[in-house]
């Protein structure tokens, strides 16, 4: 309050005439020796605390900590800041006492406020040390299943785009793990676009309160910059080990080589040891066409290629007198901060939040439908279920991250459901009782087991409607008019594409309302099955469904078993 500057020069006129009533008070009491404790009791501190940001300095060993003074020595520092202490309290413990109140209160007015300036304190060359140390000592230490986390690269775009992939993913990671939002940009970015995307997915992050990373690769397509993110991003033990994308709603109409190339991730990942996640919410997760975040000047439909066609970008929430070397130096607090109070300025106080942060392409409030698609994974869910099909033993990731959503405070009130196969239709009530054992020493909390023993019964002639409808629909929509699945293929994945129709069948009959399904993803054989096949069993065991996830783990247990 006091801070507020005017004039050309931004002058604190409201501190000089704080100052002024404060020395004016200490004058009027015309007493020297009633005021000498407690200044000088506020001179030894400011001291004892110079004295401790030097040999704190000295500590973190920041490289731009370089001192001059010939007689310097860093424990001397310290001598000396306890020394100003001590004497504080010897010339009167009373006013010592009020001198650190004091000293205290300013701290956490300024810690509450958080200004928009960057300090430079020593606090953050220490806070880098110890994370430095500690990713070191971490990589140094074995993995054991006790310690299993699931780290997710989610490949969202600009997080304001997809914000439900995003906040899916948190709801795994939150208070537990690593999320990293990737970002693929067609177009070639210079240093001013970068510090921009960056600023704005970090702004986007810090209102929403999720506590991750974001990492945007350019100049590539989506299959290069997907496998560029999945090897390089991380460092020692923090890195990803689990790939979060969603489900490509437009494969049947897009060109075959984008089909092909959100194959080939899914190949990447598995051959990288990497799980994979696949996730397809009703209305889709993509709104970059439909809403804008904040009072953003690039359309966040940019996430690929439209970026080479905005001018407006290079110059977007970074000051033009500031050098591509301090824009490429800029913190990413200084970043998220001064978005934070620019988001927020300009939006009337009693707005909602959804109204705060996000707006139709053309200006207009978002309608209610696609506010409630944008927020789906934060509303609470006071009833509902979780089903889960655990179809095969991929390490237990298909029950673990249900077990982690069920936990969550929105989601702690659906119950837990588990469907498995039978393997044996002689055995169906030992099986039954092996499987509940298996869930109780895995401690997995459930409501429900349920054994399917006709699974490999074969599917309606209605189901098999809908998959030949889809091929058709590939074939009259699709790249070139060929639905890129040939016969010779159908029929030697006619048991495979059986069993996922009989599923469809199965998911209809048992988890149609469901809250959420988790299901066990589809194996994408290399050289065995096609993209177009592949898509299309996926689209037949997702369609019209409640938000499903589908999930392959890396053969990894990431269960704890107790006997």
């Amino acid at each position: 309050m006091f801070g507020k500057g005017y004039g050309k020069n931004n002058e604190p006129v409201r501190g000089y005439v704080l100052t002024f009533i404060i020395a004016m008070i200490f004058i009027l009491v015309a007493e020297l020796n009633a005021i000498a404790p407690l200044i000088s009791n506020f001179f030894l501190a400011a001291y004892a605390l110079i004295n401790f940001s030097t040999f704190h300095a000295s500590l973190a060993k920041p490289v731009g900590w370089r001192p001059t003074f010939k007689y310097y020595n860093m424990w001397l520092s310290l001598v000396g800041s306890i020394l100003c202490v001590a004497v504080m309290f010897l010339i009167s413990w009373v006013t010592a006492l009020l001198t650190f109140a004091a000293i205290l209160f300013l701290y956490m007015v300024v810690n509450y406020r958080k200004p928009d300036v960057n300090w430079g304190s020593s606090t953050q060359a220490q806070t880098y040390k110890n994370a430095l140390t500690s990713v070191q000592q971490l990589n140094n230490v074995d993995e054991h299943v006790k310690n299993y986390r699931p780290q997710i690269m989610v490949l969202c775009g600009m997080p304001s785009s997809r914000p439900s992939l995003v906040d899916f993913a948190y709801l795994i990671t939150k208070q537990l793990s690593l999320i990293v939002c990737g970002h693929i940009v067609k177009a070639n970015l210079n240093i001013r676009q970068r510090a921009a995307l960056r600023e704005k997915a970090y702004s986007w992050l810090l209102i929403q309160k999720i506590k991750g990373f974001y990492c945007a690769v350019d100049d590539m397509n989506f299959e290069e910059g997907a496998k560029a993110l999945l090897q390089a991003y991380g460092v020692g033990k923090l890195r990803p080990n689990i790939l979060l994308m969603g489900f490509k709603e437009n494969w049947a109409t897009c060109e075959s080589a984008d089909r092909e190339q959100y194959f080939n991730v899914l190949h990447k990942a598995l051959d990288m040891h990497l799980s994979i996640c696949i996730l397809r919410v009703p209305g889709g997760l993509d709104f970059s066409k439909t809403i804008t975040f904040g009072d953003e000047t690039l359309s966040p439909s940019s996430n690929q290629s439209d970026l080479s066609k905005s001018k407006s970008i290079s110059n977007l929430s970074i000051p033009r007198n500031q050098s591509y070397t301090k824009v490429s130096h800029e913190s990413i607090d200084d970043l998220t901060s001064s978005a934070e109070n620019k988001f927020k300025l300009g939006f009337a106080k009693d707005a909602s939040k959804e109204n705060i942060f996000y707006k139709s392409i053309d200006g207009t409030d978002v309608p209610a439908e696609i506010m409630t698609n944008i927020k789906i994974f934060q509303m609470k869910h006071k009833i509902g279920q979780i089903d889960v099909w655990w179809l095969y033993d991929d390490g237990g990731l298909t029950l673990l991250l249900p077990y982690i959503i069920n936990t969550r405070r929105t989601w702690s009130s659906c119950k837990l459901r588990v469907f498995a196969l039978a393997n044996k239709k002689n055995e169906f009530d030992s099986e039954q009782r092996s499987m509940a054992g298996l869930l109780s020493k895995f401690r997995i909390d459930y409501s429900d087991l349920k054994i399917i023993p006709d699974i490999n019964r074969k599917p309606l002639e209605s189901t098999k409607v809908i998959f030949e409808n889809e091929l058709q629909r590939l074939k009259r929509e699709g790249d070139g008019g060929d639905t890129g699945v040939t016969e010779i293929e159908l029929l030697s994945m006619k048991d495979k594409t059986n069993r996922h129709l009989r599923l469809r069948e199965l998911l209809l009959e048992n988890s149609k309302s469901s809250t959420l399904v988790v299901m066990t993803l589809p194996m994408p054989r290399r050289n065995v099955v096609s993209a177009e096949l592949y898509m299309t069993w996926l689209e037949v065991l997702t369609k019209d469904m409640p938000p499903f996830l589908l999930v392959r783990g890396n053969q990894t247990s990431v269960l704890t078993f107790y006997s």
